[in-house]
């Protein structure tokens, strides 16, 4: 079963918990991850409100995926993992946040996943690599000024 990793940092314009706050909207993500086609909330935590798990739909080199996976959260970000996937077995990731000044803060995305999918190893990783690049330009952009 492959298992294919990429990670990237990059400073984002805003504030450290409005950039929080902006990727704990998960049902937000298609407007600004041009990968995620849906994302639907399932179960939020009683106490805080913060998504506990999430169902998305997203396009994929071979098609289009859908997966659930479930939250955990920090001050400083946030982790997942995946509950159950149709191409892929199995998916973590997570979000570090470090403020780097009043207005900006510096974003580590980290995303693994593991797939049964026959794709050449350069394909794989350059597939990869494309959704965090992806992820962090739509994050980049929605708070350029």
């Amino acid at each position: 079963m492959p298992t294919d990793r990429a990670s990237q940092t990059v400073e984002v314009g805003a504030p450290l918990e409005t950039v929080l706050a902006t990727l704990r909207d998960l049902e937000s993500q298609p407007e600004w991850i041009p990968e995620i086609l849906e994302a639907e909330v399932l179960e939020t935590d009683p106490k805080t409100g913060l998504p506990r798990t999430a169902r998305f739909k997203a396009s994929a080199t071979v098609g289009t995926d859908s997966y659930t996976l479930t939250y955990e959260h920090r001050d400083d970000g946030m982790s997942w993992s995946m509950l159950e996937g149709r191409m892929q077995t199995g998916q973590e990731g997570r979000y570090q946040l470090d403020a780097t000044g009043p207005d900006t803060t510096s974003v580590t995305y980290e995303l693994t996943i593991h797939h049964n999918l026959p794709l050449p190893g350069f394909v794989r990783k350059r597939v990869i690599k494309g959704l965090v690049d992806s992820t962090l330009t739509g994050l980049t952009k929605r708070f350029a000024k």
